[in-house]
Parts: C-alpha cells; sequence; structure tokens
C-alpha cells in the first residue's frame, strides 16, 4: 500500500522549507534511511530521509519550490504501483477549415526580446513597402564588483593571512588596501569568501539593464528575520570604544601556542570571553521575552553566536557553553563554525538556541552600526574596525589601539542603565585582558 511521505519539522518550531535538490526520481527504488530530498530550513541545509524502503511512486515540487511542514512531498509503494505510461494516441486527422473572405492584415507586433520581459504591444501603421522589424534589446552585461587597489606584496599576504582582499575597506590613498588593512582583518577574523555571482535574469526597466533574482533560499530567511526583528522588538543600539593594546600584547604571547595546536588565534575569541563575563553580571543581556506567557525568560546558559559572512549571505552558528571553555577552545569552534557555515554544512541545533550574538562587520570596514537584534535575543555587540589614535595617558599623549562597540538592545527587556553597565564590562575585561585569562 502506498505511503504518503509529509515533510518533517526537523528543527523546532519550523513551518517551512526549500527545496535545494531532489536525490531520487519518480520509478527509483529505494532503501530505508536513505536520503530523499535536501531541504534548506532556518539557513541550514538537510537531508531528509525516507522512512522506509520502496519505490518512489511520486514526488512533489522542485529547486526554489517553497513545502510546508505535514505537506507530502512524497508517496513511497511497491513497483507494482507504479504507473505504467501509456502509449502515445494516433493524432486525429484535422477537421477541415472553412474558407472565409480574407481580412485586413494587422500591423506587426512589436516585441521587447529581454530573458526577463515580454512586453507586447502596437506601433502606428507603417507603409506597406516597408513594415517594420523586430527590435530587439541587448541584454545588459554582468553585474560586477571593480577589484579593490592594493599592491602585489599585500595581496600576496592577503592570501597568506587567509582575507579575501576583496571584500576589505581600504584606508590608503584613493582607497588602496594597505599592509595594515590586511593584517588588522587577519586579527579580527575577516570571512574568506569568493566572488559573489548574482546568476539572475537579465532584462531592462524603464531606465536601464537591470537583473532580476527570486527571493529564495537564505536570503529569503534572513529578509524574513530582519523584519520579524524590528517589528516585534523595540531596538535601541549605544556605542563606545575599548583600549586594545594590552590585548594585543597577550594575544602576541598566545598565538605562537595557538600555531602549534592548529589555531588561528584572533581577537574575536577574547571578545566572546569578555561578553560571557559581562552577561552574569548583567542577566537582563542574557534574556528573552516569551510572548505567548508574558513572561521574561532569563536564561542560565551562554551560547554565544557569531555572524558569518558567506557567498549566499549572513549565518549565525552559536558557540555552545562558551562560558566553560578556553580561549583556544573558541578559537578553534570559531573557525570550525565559519568553514562550516560557508560549506552550508551547519546542521540546524547549529543554529538554534543562542542567547546573545556578535556581528564583527569591522574585519571588512566600518566602525559603528546599529545591528539589528537576531530575534528573540535581547542584545547582539557589533565589533568595528580597530584603529590607532591619539590619546592621553598619564598627562602624555600616545597612540593607543581601541575597537568600536555598538550594543543593540531589547529595551522592552533591558533599560539603558542595565545596557551601558552591561558594554562598559566587556570594555572591562578587553582593557585588562588578566580578567578574561582568570575566568577561563
Amino acid at each position: 500500500m502506498a505511503f504518503e511521505f509529509k515533510f518533517p519539522d526537523v528543527g523546532e518550531g519550523l513551518t517551512e522549507g526549500e527545496i535545494v535538490q531532489w536525490k531520487v526520481k519518480v520509478g527509483d527504488q529505494i532503501q530505508a534511511h536513505q536520503t530523499l530530498v535536501e531541504v534548506e530550513t532556518d539557513k541550514a541545509v538537510v537531508e531528509i530521509p525516507s522512512p522506509k524502503a520502496g519505490y518512489v511512486l511520486s514526488i512533489k515540487g522542485g529547486a526554489g519550490d517553497i513545502i510546508k511542514v505535514g505537506e507530502v512531498v512524497a508517496v513511497i509503494g511497491e513497483k507494482s504501483e507504479l504507473k505504467k505510461v501509456p502509449a502515445k494516441a494516433p493524432s486525429p486527422a484535422p477537421a477541415p477549415v472553412p474558407v472565409v473572405a480574407p481580412r485586413p492584415t494587422p500591423p506587426e507586433p512589436y516585441t521587447v526580446q529581454a530573458p526577463s520581459v515580454g512586453v507586447v504591444g502596437q506601433l502606428e501603421e507603417a507603409p506597406a513597402e516597408e513594415p517594420p522589424k523586430p527590435k530587439t534589446v541587448v541584454a545588459p552585461p554582468p553585474v560586477t564588483r571593480p577589484p579593490v587597489e592594493a599592491l602585489p606584496k599585500d595581496r600576496a599576504l592577503a592570501k597568506q593571512l587567509g582575507v579575501d582582499i576583496e571584500i576589505l575597506h581600504g584606508t590608503g590613498p584613493k582607497g588602496r588596501v594597505t599592509e595594515e588593512d590586511v593584517r588588522r582583518a587577519a586579527e579580527l577574523g575577516a570571512p574568506e569568501r569568493g566572488e559573489r555571482v548574482i546568476g539572475g535574469v537579465k532584462g531592462a526597466d524603464s531606465w536601464g539593464p537591470v537583473e532580476r533574482l527570486p527571493l529564495r533560499g537564505l536570503r529569503r530567511r534572513i529578509a524574513q528575520g530582519m523584519v520579524e526583528s524590528v517589528t516585534r522588538t523595540a531596538q535601541v543600539t549605544v556605542m563606545d570604544d575599548a583600549c586594545v593594546d594590552a590585548l594585543l600584547r597577550i594575544r602576541e604571547k598566545m598565538k605562537a601556542q595557538a600555531a602549534k595546536e592548529g589555531v588561528h588565534l584572533t581577537l574575536l575569541s577574547f571578545v566572546v570571553k569578555a561578553v560571557v563575563a559581562a552577561l552574569k553580571r548583567v542577566p537582563e543581556m542574557n534574556t528573552m521575552l516569551d510572548d505567548a506567557k508574558d513572561e521574561i525568560v532569563f536564561k542560565g546558559y551562554y551560547h554565544i553566536g557569531v555572524a558569518v559572512d558567506t557567498q549566499d549571505g549572513l549565518v549565525v552558528p552559536n558557540l555552545k557553553d562558551a562560558d566553560r571553555k578556553s580561549i583556544l577552545q573558541i578559537a578553534r569552534e570559531l573557525e570550525s563554525m565559519a568553514q562550516k557555515a560557508r560549506r552550508r554544512t551547519l546542521e540546524v541545533k547549529d543554529l538554534k538556541g543562542g542567547s546573545f550574538t556578535i556581528t564583527n562587520y569591522g574585519s571588512i570596514g566600518g566602525l559603528y552600526g546599529t545591528p539589528i537584534l537576531n530575534y528573540p535575543e535581547a542584545g547582539i555587540l557589533g565589533v568595528g574596525r580597530m584603529t590607532a589614535r591619539p590619546a592621553a595617558e598619564d598627562d602624555a599623549i600616545r597612540i593607543k589601539r581601541f575597537l568600536p562597540l555598538s550594543l543593540t538592545f531589547d529595551h522592552r527587556l533591558v533599560d539603558g542603565g542595565h545596557a551601558q553597565h552591561f558594554l562598559n564590562d566587556v570594555i572591562r575585561h578587553l582593557e585588562d585582558p588578566d580578567l578574561i585569562l582568570v575566568g577561563m
């Protein structure tokens, strides 16, 4: 008897998914637990296995189609239940065409021949001896980004340090990327990424060439998440700086040990530890609002999300139990999470259960921002580009390095005083890294 396989909830609260690709076709014999289809859900691509063996009698949808939880996506049964393709019936003889009086020939249609548009309209009547010709709109050239300006030695350094130089914000003359820009990006953990490929349908609108791409996949989920966040919370952002001279010295001492263990040690690992320490002192930042029960939920765990920039968009896996891990353990897991995010091999559990998020946009440029909350979390910390500037110290002016910080919080759950106390505590730990090392 045929079995209707319904799309299951592969993640807590999942309502829908998007088909990436089918791994089987109608007529295939399959085994129990064999992958039927790959589906993208909550920014993760998951393989959906078959609950039983048999033959694929039918499947529903193709790549890019949205399927709802509980919807039948495949039917599995016995070989005898496969439908045979009926023989093609002979074409009937054409019916006789009645003879009618000829009608005046209308003007030839004017067609815009572009992949994304099909506009048909009527032109004014042309002279009989010179009928109008179809007009063609030439497809626009691919949308590309000009390469950044950089010296060959700096490009080689970026390749060596695993930094994508094409996404860096240059501080040199005319926006040129310098050696300092590359090294700073490596210290902050700049995303390694290939060139974005739009791959849409080319055409034109009233103003010129355009390219259209369906809102699907990761970009669709990002759009949904951002709208939900800004419409369901009261978001406020505060900003400040942390002097990281002492932290950089500590990091330099630890780099050798990290390298021996195959770990690329960035400042982000220390920021994670500083955030955890601050969350313990200001628990209001580690909360969420349960709208159904009208209750504030104080979380007793510290699962820190870190935004990862991928070719398809931003993904936020979270580091579980960051309070129980050393700096090197955090650095190792951050690197592993980033690689999985870019390869789209994260599991749904990697994206669920976060309590606070860090977004490190400074690794590709920018000082301050107003990051949007990773709903339903109460806070997100934006880390800007590290800068060197004059500052007063012991009645003297010295060049010091600062890390810009932007904290967005949900004002429904967190008062401004609590938010500033939290940011102060993050800064205190970054400026005195001994506090971080003591808490390891």
